[in-house]
């Protein structure tokens, strides 16, 4: 049966679920958190009553730094994390002097996990083994822990918790995470009274100087929300990273092209580029090629909201308060309509679209209608990037609630990819196709378990 374009039910895990089509999203975005939730959508699904997982009060204060210190200072932090990437690679990557088989994955998430603690927590603790497993585990705790929970009976939710031992896990990460993070912040508020001192440029930083006075030293609330940070960003990102890889080792054409590219505008100058204010914005074909790989493995569902106010749609669909609702990512993701030849892997599919509307824009210049027409010309431009959401591309949500780090997130990806392509060849073990997903309830991920063929390039 075809289900495009119509509402439908389906029966989830976490309970009954309402599959929303695209048509009717943008009656649905623009409404006010009172009327259709975010926030209590995702709070029921990782059951954060339970999981504690869940910044409160907070969350906007997180948000809005990733939107504004975070984003802002993304060139200034690229050498930064370029440096860490080498020492990681150094440190875990094998030597590959002939084509080797490694697993890509769990290097990957160690990788991501290491940039992002540099930038989240500063180099020491990125550097420290116990911060990176905790920070890569406990997203995967609360995970499995709601899993879990979920499958008894609400009823039961308040007793059962304490028959499943992640729950216990849970409390002892974020105890490993203050302790690590105490004696920082005691030391970071003891030099801020003296004079001259330079704050350093990170979250820990920010954070301190965005709390109320009174909570400058609540170690466990600021250990807390380092974690959720890093659940948000760690296996997001390094599952971006992995299929991007697994698919530059099945098209291996796309591999001179991003080498190119990434040459051009990072190894200019005898490498100036990395240090470049605009150079990871500059890799418009990598960019195309992440949305890409993106598009065809990215997440099953989106737009998780919750219904607190009952709403009626435009086609007599009534949505009572206490309805959850999903939109049907991976089918609109593969829809023709949205993305011609959609089951075709098309690297360049989004750079073709925005060189299109590059000569769309100097047209309308040439007849007289720059001015006019630049603010919107821009915009449109702008939906072929990778950062860019719309309702037909929902990985990073959408609205108000759209990921704040999601430029972060880009910038990594690049920094990953573009320092891979310029050292190292990929590709599949002879005979083997893809690696497939791992996947889990509504949930899949890159297969941590694949082995694909890596080559250091010989200059």
């Amino acid at each position: 049966m075809d289900f495009k374009d119509k509402v439908y039910q389906i029966e989830a895990t976490e309970g009954p679920r309402i599959i929303i089509p695209v048509k009717f999203i943008a009656e649905l975005k623009g409404l006010p958190e009172e009327t259709l939730s975010a926030y209590e959508a995702v709070s029921e699904a990782l059951l954060s009553q339970y999981t504690h997982f869940s910044a409160g009060a907070h969350n906007e204060t997180l948000s809005k730094l990733l939107k504004t210190n975070l984003s802002q200072r993304l060139s200034r932090l690229t050498p930064k994390l370029k440096q860490e990437l080498e020492f990681i690679t150094a440190q875990e990557f094998p030597e590959c002097d002939e084509w080797t088989p490694f697993k890509a994955q769990p290097f990957l998430v160690r990788t991501v996990a290491r940039l992002s603690g540099c930038s989240f927590a500063g180099s020491t603790l990125s550097r420290n083994e116990e911060w990176m497993d905790t920070s890569v585990n406990y997203a995967t705790t609360v995970f499995i822990a709601a899993i879990k929970l979920q499958f008894f009976p609400k009823w039961m939710r308040p007793v059962a918790q304490y028959f499943i031992p992640d729950f216990y896990a849970i409390p002892r990460m974020v105890a490993k995470a203050q302790a690590k993070l105490t004696p920082i912040i005691e030391e970071r508020l003891r030099d801020s009274e003296v004079p001259g001192y330079e704050k350093p440029d990170d979250f820990i930083q920010w954070l301190l100087d965005t709390l109320p006075e009174q909570q400058k030293r609540s170690f466990g609330l600021q250990a807390h929300l380092q974690l959720i940070l890093a659940a948000a960003s760690i296996h997001t990102t390094s599952n971006l990273v992995t299929d991007c890889v697994y698919d530059l080792a099945t098209h291996q054409d796309m591999q001179e092209v991003l080498r190119q590219e990434a040459a051009e505008v990072l190894e200019e100058g005898g490498g100036a580029g990395w240090h470049g204010k605009d150079s990871l914005a500059r890799l418009k074909k990598m960019d195309s090629f992440m949305r890409e790989s993106q598009r065809l493995h990215g997440n099953v569902t989106s737009f998780i909201r919750k219904v607190m106010k009952p709403i009626d749609l435009s086609d007599g669909t009534h949505l009572p308060a206490g309805t959850s609702l999903l939109a049907p990512l991976a089918g609109v993701s593969l829809d023709d309509r949205f993305y011609p030849g959609a089951e075709t892997f098309d690297g360049l599919r989004f750079w073709r679209q925005q060189q299109q509307q590059q000569q769309q824009q100097q047209q309308n210049s040439a007849n007289g209608g720059e001015v006019k027409n630049a603010s919107t010309n821009a915009n449109i431009g702008n939906r072929w990037q990778f950062t860019s959401i719309g309702d037909a591309n929902m990985n990073f949500g959408l609205g108000r609630h759209a990921c704040p780090g999601r430029f972060f997130a880009a910038a990594e990806t690049k920094l990953i990819l573009a320092y891979l392509v310029l050292h190292y060849d990929v590709r599949l073990r002879e005979g083997e196709g893809r690696p497939g997903p791992a996947v889990f309830m509504m949930t899949k991920s890159p297969s941590p378990d694949a082995e694909i063929l890596f080559r250091r390039r010989r200059s």
